[in-house]
């Protein structure tokens, strides 16, 4: 009887994938409201290396928590569901931080800790739910993101279980 578990994709690589994704068009979202509302397009392309930094940051912050929160995805019943959606909000809110940190990474190693990091490093927790909330269309995305990031978690879950 094998005791390992077996090769192949699992819930972890799904939610882990799927979170990262939410988390990067999230902040796009943010960033393109942000431009059409006062930031001039000139600014993004001057900036583009700052943008696509944020970008990165952003699908990083977003993998390490539905890495960390890929427990909460994939169980059976009304609780699963519940379940999965409050790890998709924990994990979008995290992982606004986190992208906040990483993307701050360079300018911390730069010039140091200073105080202004850690409002920017908090405003990170707010960034993807604003970006959501926004408009009504955007968070019925966010919302069937994480459904699907539960269902095939789900899949892969019973998959799991088949195999083993």
């Amino acid at each position: 009887m094998p005791t390992s578990t077996p090769k192949g994709k699992t819930p972890r690589l799904v939610s882990t994938i799927s979170m990262a994704l939410i988390g990067a068009s999230l902040f796009l979202l943010f960033l393109s409201r942000d431009l059409s509302e006062g930031l001039q397009v000139e600014w993004a392309r001057e900036n583009l290396g700052l943008v696509a930094r944020y970008v990165i940051a952003m699908l990083l912050g977003g993998a390490i928590m539905g890495y960390l929160l890929a427990s909460m995805f994939g169980h059976a019943g009304l609780g699963g569901w519940i379940w999965a959606f409050i790890g998709g909000l924990l994990s979008t809110l995290v992982a606004g931080a986190c992208g906040s940190l990483i993307g701050l990474l360079p300018d911390l190693l730069a010039d140091g800790w200073q105080a202004k990091d850690l409002v920017a490093i908090l405003f990170g927790f707010l960034v993807l739910p604003i970006a959501a909330a926004e408009k009504l269309g955007s968070s019925v995305i966010w919302l069937t993101a994480v459904a699907a990031t539960h269902v095939l978690s789900k899949y892969e879950r019973s998959k799991l279980r088949k195999r083993v």
